[in-house]
């Protein structure tokens, strides 16, 4: 299940997944999420990862990458427990070809040091 976080930031979007995240969950949460932050001209999302399982896929990762949205996107925060640590370490690579964009993980009880992190505001 995906759920949408508040993140107390217009340009910042937070998800919190716990279980298995679906089609559903893709199209009905993470993507109508981006369309509404993404009128600003940077973006910033912050994934809390609490007893996930995996996901079906679908393509839905390898199309993130093409929405415009994902463009504007300079911060990204993985905060999850130590064994979903293998799961985060590929999450990233979804990513790469995101030039500009600084991916960094936190531990599961470190998310107001992640939200405080991706508020920042750039320089």
């Amino acid at each position: 299940m995906l759920e949408e976080m508040e993140t107390g930031a217009g340009n910042v979007v937070g998800f919190r997944f716990d279980g298995e995240m679906t089609a559903r969950d893709y199209n009905g949460t993470l993507i109508p999420a981006l369309k509404e932050a993404g009128a600003h001209p940077t973006l910033r999302m912050l994934f809390y990862i609490v007893n996930f399982h995996g996901w079906r896929p679908h393509g839905h990762w390898e199309t993130l990458q093409d929405r415009p949205e994902m463009e504007r996107v300079d911060r990204i925060a993985l905060v999850g427990e130590e064994r979903s640590e293998e799961w985060l370490n590929r999450l990233p690579g979804l990513f790469v070809d995101l030039t500009g964009t600084d991916v960094r993980h936190f531990p599961a009880d470190h998310l107001d040091a992640a939200l405080d992190w991706v508020r920042e505001p750039t320089e």
